[in-house]
Formats: C-alpha cells, sequence, structure tokens
C-alpha cells in the first residue's frame, strides 16, 4: 500500500508537512485486514467489513479531532450548584460527550461482546471480532476507551455473578445502546495506603437492613462521574488481605432520585488521558450492595482487571499502529538533503523498527483474543493460557508503547513536539498503560505467580509446540527448528525459576517477561507466514519473522546482511507486495 496515495492531502502540503488526515484508519492497514482473514469465519467478516470501514473513516478524521479537542478542554468538577447544594457533578466538553455517542451508541462499544444485537448480530461479539473495532478506535482516542470497557466489564462481572434481581436491573442499562437509556460503569479499587497492595485497603463496608454502607476513601478513580461503580470494600469483622475483601455495587443515584452519600473531592491533574475525569472519592456512608459472596470480590475484581489489562494492551497496540502510520506518511512525503526521507538508511532503520514492532504487537492482540474465544467456550487448557497471556501483552506491549510513540515524534522533528500534531498525546497517552491495571514490575511477577501457582507454563509451552508442530510450509518449518532451540533454554529457566523460587528470580522477572513475550511474537509470525504462504505465496511475514528472531533473540554482532536486506526490501515489504524468497534466502541461512 502506497501511502503517498492515501494521506488526502493536497500534493504541495504532502511535501512540507504531510499528515494523515482523512485517512481510513481500517482501509490504510492491510496488517489488521490480514489478521482478521485468518482468525475471522469468512461469513463474520464480510459482515462486519461496512461496520469497520466506517469506524476506519470516522477515527481518521471525525474522531481523531474530537478527541483532540476533548483532551484540550478538560472535564470541570462542579461541586455545587447555585443554590449551594452538593451536586458533585463532572462537566464534559461537548467533544467528548460527542465521542461517547459514537463509542457507546453508534458502535455499541460495551454491549458488542455481552448481549446481540449490535449490528443485527445474532450472537455476542467474539473477542477477535471486538478487539477490531477497539483497536480502530484507540488508534485516535485512549481516554474514552476507559469508560467504555469498564462498562463492558462491570456487565460481564454482573452477568457472572450478580444475584438475578441485580442483573435484571443492572445489565440492560450497561449494555443500552440507547442515548436515555444507558449507564457507564468504573471500578473503584485504589487506595492511599494500598496501590498495587489491594490487600491494605482499609473501605469499610457496614451491613444496614437489606444493604450495605461503605465508609472511607478511594484515591484512583477513573470514571469518577460513572452512574455506578463495583468497588472492593472489606466488611466489618472481615480477615485482613485480600481475603477479606468483598465487591460491592455502588449506584451514582438512589432510589429517591438523590446523590448516592459520596463526595468527589477533587479531578486529577493527569499528564495523559486528560479528557476522562479522574478523582477522588470520600464515601460517607453511601448505599451499596454486595456482588457474589463476600469472600471472592478480589477473585471477582481481579477477573475485571484481567480483561482490563488485555484491553489495556489492545489500545497501546492502537497507538504503536498510529505511530507507525504517523511515521510513515511523513517519511514519505517530506524531503531533506535532497531526499525524500525514507530513502535516507537511517530513516529506514526507525520506520522499519516502528512497522516490526507495531505488528507484532497486533499480532499477539488477535491472537490472545483467540486464546480468549476458546477459554470462554469452556476449555480449561486455554483459561489456563489466557491468565498468563494477559499479564504478558500488559507488561511488554504497554511499556513498548512509550517507546514507539516517542520515536515516531523524533520522527516528525519539531513539529512532533508541538501540541497541534497528534504525536504528543500519543506520547502522553501511552504512559498510561504501564501504571493503570498493575505496573510492569506487578505484571513481571504476576507471569511468575502464574506459573507457580497455576501451572500457566505448562499450558504456554504445550500450545508453543502445538503451534509449531501444525506448520506445514518447509520454509516455515526450517525457520521454526530455530526458534525451537531458544525455546528449549526458556524451558530450563522456567524450570529453574519453578524448582528454586529465590529472590534473584524476582530480579529478572522483567527480562523474563520480554524474553517471553519475543518467542511468543515469534512463534506467532510463523503461523502467519505459514498462513500467508497457503494463500498468496508471499514470503513478506517470514521475513519479519527473520528479522524479529535477530533482533530480540539473537542479536549477533555482524548484522551487515540483516541491514542490507531492510535496505532492498523495505518499500516492498512497507507496501504489502508479494515478497520472493530469494528476499529471505541470505538472513535465513545467516540465522541458523
Amino acid at each position: 500500500m502506497n501511502l503517498e496515495k492515501t494521506t488526502g492531502t493536497p500534493k504541495s502540503e504532502t511535501i512540507e508537512m504531510p499528515d494523515t488526515k482523512g485517512m481510513n484508519f481500517f482501509e490504510t492497514d492491510p496488517n489488521l485486514q490480514f489478521l482478521l482473514n485468518m482468525y475471522l469465519p469468512k461469513e463474520d467478516l464480510n459482515k462486519a467489513l461496512p461496520h469497520l470501514k466506517e469506524l476506519g473513516e470516522i477515527a481518521g478524521d471525525e474522531l481523531d479531532q474530537l478527541s483532540r479537542d476533548a483532551d484540550r478542554y478538560t472535564p470541570e468538577l462542579m461541586n455545587y450548584n447555585h443554590k449551594g447544594g452538593r451536586v458533585d457533578e463532572v462537566k464534559y466538553h461537548p467533544s467528548y460527550t460527542r465521542m461517547e455517542e459514537i463509542g457507546f451508541e453508534q458502535f455499541g462499544f460495551a454491549a458488542m461482546s455481552n448481549r446481540p444485537g449490535v449490528f443485527g448480530w445474532p450472537t455476542p461479539f467474539t473477542k477477535v471480532l471486538k478487539y477490531s473495532f477497539w483497536y480502530l478506535f484507540a488508534q485516535s482516542e485512549f481516554g474514552l476507551c476507559c469508560p467504555m470497557n469498564m462498562t463492558d466489564s462491570a456487565a460481564r462481572i454482573l452477568d457472572q455473578y450478580a444475584s438475578p434481581e441485580m442483573k435484571e436491573k443492572y445489565f440492560p442499562l450497561l449494555t443500552s445502546t440507547n442515548k436515555e437509556e444507558r449507564w457507564s460503569a468504573a471500578q473503584f479499587m485504589t487506595e492511599k495506603q494500598g496501590g498495587s497492595d489491594v490487600g491494605a485497603n482499609t473501605l469499610t463496608a457496614k451491613k444496614v437492613g437489606d444493604h450495605w454502607e461503605l465508609w472511607g476513601d478511594k484515591w484512583f478513580c477513573s470514571n469518577v462521574s460513572a452512574d455506578l461503580a463495583l468497588a472492593l470494600a472489606r466488611p466489618e469483622g472481615a480477615p485482613e488481605g485480600t481475603k477479606g475483601l468483598a465487591m460491592f455495587l455502588v449506584p451514582k443515584t438512589l432510589e429517591n432520585g438523590e446523590h448516592n452519600r459520596y463526595r468527589i473531592n477533587r479531578l486529577k491533574d493527569k499528564l495523559g488521558t486528560r479528557d476522562m475525569a479522574s478523582g477522588e472519592i470520600t464515601f460517607e456512608g453511601a448505599v451499596a450492595y454486595v456482588v457474589g459472596e463476600l469472600n471472592t470480590g478480589f477473585k471477582q475484581m481481579m477477573s475485571m482487571v484481567n480483561s482490563s489489562r488485555l484491553s489495556n494492551a489492545v489500545r497501546s497496540a492502537a497507538m504503536m499502529r498510529r505511530s507507525y502510520l504517523e511515521a510513515a506518511v511523513t517519511a514519505k512525503g517530506r524531503q531533506a538533503f535532497g531526499k525524500t526521507l525514507i530513502d535516507l538508511p537511517l530513516m529506514r532503520e526507525n520506520i522499519f523498527e516502528q512497522m516490526l514492532d507495531a505488528e507484532a504487537a497486533a499480532s499477539m492482540i488477535f491472537y490472545t483474543s483467540a486464546v480468549y474465544d476458546k477459554a470462554d467456550s469452556g476449555s480449561e487448557e486455554y483459561q489456563t493460557l489466557l491468565r498468563v497471556m494477559t499479564p504478558l501483552l500488559k507488561g511488554y506491549i504497554c511499556k513498548r508503547a512509550r517507546y514507539i510513540t516517542a520515536e515516531s515524534m523524533e520522527i516528525r522533528g519539531g513539529n512532533g513536539y508541538i501540541e497541534d500534531w497528534v504525536n504528543p498525546k500519543l506520547v502522553r497517552d501511552a504512559h498510561l498503560g504501564s501504571i493503570w491495571e498493575g505496573t510492569t514490575n506487578i505484571i513481571a511477577l504476576d507471569i511468575i505467580r502464574a506459573f507457580n501457582k497455576d501451572n500457566a507454563d505448562v499450558a504456554f509451552l504445550n500450545d508453543l509446540d502445538r503451534r509449531l508442530s501444525d506448520l506445514k510450509n518447509s520454509k516455515v518449518q526450517e525457520a521454526a527448528g530455530i526458534l525451537r532451540s531458544t525455546i528449549d533454554t526458556f524451558r530450563k529457566q522456567v524450570d529453574i525459576i519453578k524448582r528454586e523460587k529465590t529472590a534473584e528470580q524476582e530480579i529478572a522477572a522483567r527480562r523474563f517477561m520480554d524474553k517471553m513475550f519475543h518467542i511468543c511474537a515469534a512463534s506467532v509470525l510463523l503461523t502467519e507466514a505459514d498462513y500467508q504462504l497457503s494463500k498468496e505465496n508471499s514470503y513478506r511475514k517470514l521475513f519479519l519473522f527473520i528479522h524479529y528472531y535477530q533482533r530480540y533473540l539473537l542479536k549477533p554482532e555482524d548484522t551487515f546482511t540483516f541491514d542490507k536486506s531492510l535496505n532492498e526490501w523495505l518499500d516492498e515489504v512497507m507496501d504489502w507486495e508479494i515478497i520472493p524468497f530469494n528476499a529471505i534466502e541470505e538472513i535465513l541461512e545467516e540465522i541458523k
């Protein structure tokens, strides 16, 4: 795909300051189309295509502008009305409310995987189909994805754990696409003294008749204006730690129409996602209703958090794609030193790195979405695999998005640092993914915990072996043999971690997580290479695998052969042309 032909910018402007305004983010993304062809039944994809194209067009134009306006004109907290009455209302800019209409109503983001009916679909969306829409939306707007995801997750939690009466009352509101009826949700978990140590939380729940009252503070409440929140609190007399926490549903408005008994103290002045209101809350006897059993609150909340972790990875992967797109359009449309930027050798390396990382991230989120679908179908093995894939993606992709967004900013130069352009917003928003729903350290330790407690390493290694054994093309099998030697070393490292359980294992947890991600991403690229060769006889994905393996799992000192192949074939790889065998022949031999 020639990006110069799809920017929608007049030629004279393209040469000087090209941007992506007016591009359709779906139609200009052959990798996304490739992945959906690979993972979705043809009938489902054909039915979804008009809606994906529509969202791609909106994301590349209206949504992008709305997002920038909402980021500039941030929410305002109105504690009191004109008569001095306490109201604690959040006032949003019209651009934000218009984005809510697009997300919640027009495309049904909180409903699509929870109930039938979105776009006339006879069933809830699969996770693969669902996240294809989220991937497009998040390329322009990250902040609103948080309330939409929490509403989506809250509906899922109520469907799984709530009493029939609670589910009947609230589930339709959370999954409605009607502006007059729909509710949004939040999860209130973090407290000052706890942070990532949720077991230290002190918000107290007191039983009063047929309901509970909450007393205490929550320190970080995103979507603070939500119609209902799922909050963790400790019932009086409950034990310390996470086992003593219960989950409560807290409506914003009581049955008599009064605001529930909690105060929004202030809104957070955040680095990024500035259009979405996060705040601090004091509960003063707020009416609440227990969800599920009193002793399962933390477990229920963690299932919501794990869903949010995957959503975070999807959004970060989307920002990586957007950053690569901005960099590619800039490099192909601007000249320096008498050449187009993309023709400068070192710039070619910059662009390729971003493309490679963005595609690997996309490969991982859609593969994991397919795992999620199999887990939802009842497969215990895939449920265990999902247990470790979710933190793996959250840990690596969200951290890597910080680097890719910053690199894209630098490629645009001085303009990239100016708020008139999208790059500063992408950089600011990208920093959120690594912090919310568990910092990178917490995530890396959670992966080791999944190995020790759930034997998730067995599911992970079995899945690797199964996929590599299913490869059909002889050249892909040859490349898989190279990856297997790395997997053998990784397997030995896993055995040591499970056997010794020392402090030193924790010191290396993040490095271990990164290596685990690269092994898995490389294996998924091989699966894609096998599929691509069977469909169009192109070695493009195998080309990417070899370069990915060389960069992240081999790293030899002598890389001249790889640099030569990158320089020679980058344009064809970027434009998704058919890549012949001779493009990979020499570099395949070198990594062997």
